[in-house]
């Protein structure tokens, strides 16, 4: 027999420790899980020699320069069609997510849809709009192909207003309509006639207004002013109470100095101060435009791209140029939901503001805001475990985006592909729930959701160099 009792380390399943516990054996554990779930396949898909490590490494290292380079102001408000070229050409709705027909929509997209091109003056009513979306007359296009972020079940359409973000590094520019608030609503798929009131508002009067405020003030910086808000609780997707106050403050000034008539100026100010999510569109206007100047790096496997549109979940990864990987949408089993509504009411994940994830807000930043515990149905501990485990799957914690929580540590950014796959750990992104059928009921929860893995492994199978089989990557 031993002099010594026996030392045990266990190594993966939990169920031989505490056996071993159980009989008064100490034990050390290791977690660890097999790579990629396990799946040979996938795993040896993880597996690159020297030369392709090196020139992986080096892609991801400039994406993550690009995006930590950008510097999105917020520069004006504007008629989509002025802005996107595509809108100026016939009948053109954008919406969330990759492509889909009229017919595969989710009841919130359809709903939206009609409605907008009712707003266009496309169609008389909303039974002449249906018809006219399901016979092609009136087309559809995902708005990611036009540098549009569209919340939830949003779509844009020519005449509607959209915030211009411009980075200041790359000169690029991208859009997002003005958030409508709570209530009836495109975005939230239970639009009335009180929602096309509203949105000619925005169009007639709204933007002018910000817009003459913006040229006086000479765009806001908006990544420094997220920095700011990331410090007063708010993790800008589903919080967004300290983001609007500081947009808020950030125009009243210039509002006065540019003339703008008082009436006019205090209908700005009261929308602003009514509406706690009206900067979450400002925020995805600038995340997608920091995205796109990270994104196009050959050999990259850098996510610069989550998109949904409540049927299908698509993935952008920086060196896969315009190929996206696509899977079904997660349904939204970990929502909070108002009382008498549930999951089988629910559509599907939706809406382009994962965005706000992959350039590290949203659930990458859920430690910065600790009100929201209840309101995704977890507790603060939990959300600070969500953002250190966000770590496991990206490259780099952002320098500008900093959590007091967590000893001011930047907020994970920077999904990366590999990473996911080989830990089978996903982004965990912030949403609402919208009703899939009921036309009235709008915004029936909120919570989070999680990426469907299988778009990872998609995009891992297509990235250059991960297997054996794959010779050379894009140039």
């Amino acid at each position: 027999m031993a002099a010594t009792p026996p030392r045990v380390v266990n190594v993966g399943l939990d169920v031989f420790a505490e056996a071993l516990r159980a009989q008064g054996v100490p034990v050390t554990e290791v977690a660890w899980r097999p790579p990629a779930g396990g799946d040979a396949d996938l795993a040896r898909l993880l597996v690159a020699d020297r030369a392709v490590r090196e020139r992986i490494a080096a892609a991801n290292a400039e994406t993550m320069a690009r995006l930590f380079r950008a510097r999105p102001r917020w520069v004006g408000v504007r008629p989509a069609g002025e802005v996107v070229p595509a809108l100026r050409d016939g009948r053109l709705l954008l919406h969330a997510g990759p492509p889909i027909g009229y017919a595969r929509m989710c009841g919130p997209h359809r709903r939206a849809a009609a409605w907008a091109a009712v707003f266009e003056g496309w169609a008389p009513d909303v039974d002449s709009a249906v018809r006219a979306l399901q016979s092609g007359e009136i087309r559809l296009a995902p708005a990611y192909d036009h540098a549009v972020a569209c919340p939830m079940a949003a779509v844009v359409s020519p005449s509607m207003a959209v915030h211009v973000a411009r980075d200041e590094a790359s000169g690029l520019a991208a859009f997002s309509p003005i958030n409508e608030g709570r209530g009836r609503s495109l975005w939230l798929g239970n639009p009335d006639a009180g929602a096309l009131d509203r949105l000619r508002w925005f169009h007639d009067e709204l933007a002018g207004t910000l817009s003459a405020a913006l040229d006086r003030a000479g765009g806001i910086d908006l990544f420094g002013l997220f920095a700011q808000s990331l410090q007063m609780g708010d993790e800008l997707h589903a919080r967004c109470v300290a983001t609007t106050a500081l947009l808020l403050r950030g125009l009243a000034g210039p509002l006065l100095e540019a003339g703008v008539p008082g009436p006019v100026a205090a209908r700005a100010v009261r929308l602003l101060e009514a509406n706690s999510l009206f900067s979450l569109t400002v925020t995805m206007a600038a995340c997608r435009v920091a995205a796109d100047a990270a994104h196009g790096v050959p050999w990259s496997s850098v996510v610069t791209g989550m998109s949904r549109n409540g049927v299908d979940f698509a993935l952008r990864v920086g060196g896969l140029g315009e190929r996206w990987s696509v899977a079904p949408a997660v349904p939204m089993d970990e929502a909070v939901y108002h009382s008498g509504f549930g999951v089988a009411d629910a559509a599907g994940d939706i809406g382009d503001s994962a965005i706000l994830e992959v350039v590290g807000l949203g659930g990458m930043a859920l430690a910065a805001a600790p009100t929201m515990a209840a309101f995704v149905g977890g507790s603060v501990a939990d959300q600070l475990a969500v953002t250190e485990e966000m770590r496991t799957i990206t490259l780099a914690a952002h320098p500008g985006f900093t959590v007091p929580a967590l000893g001011f540590a930047g907020t994970p950014v920077g999904i990366d592909v590999r990473l996911v796959v080989e830990t089978g750990i996903v982004p965990v992104i912030d949403t609402g729930v919208v009703h899939e059928r009921d036309p009235e009921a709008g915004q029936i929860g909120a919570g989070v959701a999680r990426a469907p893995l299988e778009v990872f492994r998609d995009a891992l199978v297509a990235l250059p160099g991960s297997a054996a089989g794959v010779q050379e990557g894009p140039t």
